[in-house]
């Protein structure tokens, strides 16, 4: 036997080499993906923020400022009762 028990041939040492490399720029580009994520959805938010915005404030131009005036006519008053079901309103 020319090995002893501690030591590994450079072929499993490179692999091992390799494979903690790549674990690591694994974790780093889904760091970056997540990143890239947490980015895209705050854009979002934010574009779908402003066109809220921007349609609150055409909502708020755009009503009539006048508003209607209505005037009750005498003759029609309405009594209500309460009763065991609810009001009930005669005419």
């Amino acid at each position: 036997m020319t090995e002893t028990l501690g030591q590994t041939d450079i072929g499993s040492r490179l692999m091992l080499g390799f494979q903690r490399v790549f674990s690591v720029l694994a974790k780093a580009g889904f760091g970056l993906f997540l990143l890239f994520a947490a980015l895209a959805a705050l854009v979002a938010t934010t574009f779908i923020g402003i066109m809220l915005a921007i349609a609150a404030v055409f909502l708020t131009v755009g009503r009539p400022r006048r508003k209607a005036q209505i005037q009750p006519a005498a003759s029609e008053t309405l009594d209500a009762r309460r009763t065991a079901d609810g009001w009930v309103i005669e005419l």
